[in-house]
């Protein structure tokens, strides 16, 4: 009999050794993970400097220490020159219970127009520790069609990468 309890405890034992254990829950921050700096902002993951770089050229923010921005995107202009543009600007003010966000956004059409709104930003981490943002407009419209939260994943662009950048701005586009 005494063996049999032995044999229990050895298979409880062996039980929690290889039972799934829960996640660690990720430690709340303490302040906005954009800090100023170069910003981009992709659809997909990615850590590959020519991805990061990619990413960049085609629309980057300018984020400043008290949470204002300013976002510049890359256009094809006449004889297919390349610019930039201002697209956006705002401010983020970090909410440290929600973890969130809140940014006052206007965003600045090609023709002129300009549609106001805020932004929702909710951070996360995934598996590979890689920041990811869900975002969620409420932009005052007629429709609620650009109303659609997304997801995004910000990318720091090295301040030497944005410099090539914007040094060869005014060149031919590529």
């Amino acid at each position: 009999m005494k063996w049999l309890c032995v044999l229990a405890a050895a298979i409880a034992a062996a039980m929690l050794l290889v039972a799934p254990r829960p996640a660690t829950a990720q430690a709340p921050l303490t302040e906005s993970p954009i800090t100023p700096g170069f910003w981009s902002f992709p659809a997909r993951g990615t850590t590959a400097a020519k991805d990061v770089a990619a990413a960049c050229a085609d629309h980057f923010q300018i984020r400043f220490a008290e949470g204002r921005f300013m976002g510049l995107k890359a256009y094809r202009g006449g004889k297919n020159v390349l610019g930039r543009g201002l697209d956006e600007v705002g401010r983020c003010t970090f909410d440290r219970d929600a973890q969130t966000d809140r940014c006052d956004v206007k965003l600045i059409h090609p023709d002129g127009s300009i549609l106001g709104g805020t932004l929702q930003m909710r951070y996360t981490f995934d598996a590979d520790k890689t920041l990811k943002v869900n975002v969620t407009p409420k932009m005052i419209t007629d429709s609620p069609v650009g109303n659609v939260p997304f997801d995004a994943f910000p990318v720091r662009c090295p301040d030497d990468t944005l410099w090539g950048i914007l040094n060869d701005a005014g060149g031919p586009a590529r």
